[in-house]
């Protein structure tokens, strides 16, 4: 009899802890339709990508000319080397033309974000720079302010306080 209770008491603990063991739950599933890795790229478009990768694999619809792709209908663009391999991934959330970009870097850093939130979540940039945007640029006469990461791979340039675009680069 005590064997017996013994059996059940051992089964019942067995059980309850099995209960609290659950699958584990699924990674939080962003609004967003692009995830940024710095110094990577986003899903199907990454640095060192041929230019015949690019088109197969992110989009036919890039348009190659002057050592760039362009995609406005994505609202991005990727510069080539001599080498046709990717060296820069342009992520654009305002710029004429182009469509914003859908995505947030793996920090939550996006279309909202402030230069504040840029330095809180990267913490000292490498480089920090200030310009006004010449009458050629895509905005002339706005303030351009520029955080650059060179070890973790990415850049942030802001046209008047707001985030105008990212950009992907290959760390050093």
């Amino acid at each position: 009899m005590v064997l017996n209770m013994f059996r059940v008491l051992l089964v019942s603990v067995l059980c309850l802890s099995l209960t609290g063991c659950g699958l584990p739950k699924p990674h939080a599933k962003t609004e967003h339709e692009f995830l940024i890795t710095p110094g990577i790229g986003i899903k199907n478009l990454s640095l060192n990508d041929s230019i015949q990768h690019a088109k197969t694999q992110f989009s036919r619809d890039f348009a190659v000319k002057d050592g760039y792709l362009f995609l406005p209908t994505k609202g991005l663009d990727a510069s080539y080397g001599e080498d046709g391999k990717i060296r820069t991934i342009f992520l654009y959330y305002k710029l004429p033309r182009y469509v914003t970009f859908d995505g947030i870097t793996d920090k939550g850093i996006g279309k909202d974000s402030s230069i504040k939130d840029v330095l809180k979540a990267y913490g000292p940039p490498t480089r920090e720079g200030d310009s006004i945007i010449s009458e050629f640029g895509s905005v002339p006469g706005a303030h351009e302010h520029t955080i650059t990461y060179v070890h973790q791979g990415i850049q942030f340039t802001f046209w008047d306080e707001t985030l105008a675009d990212i950009r992907v680069l290959t760390p050093k």
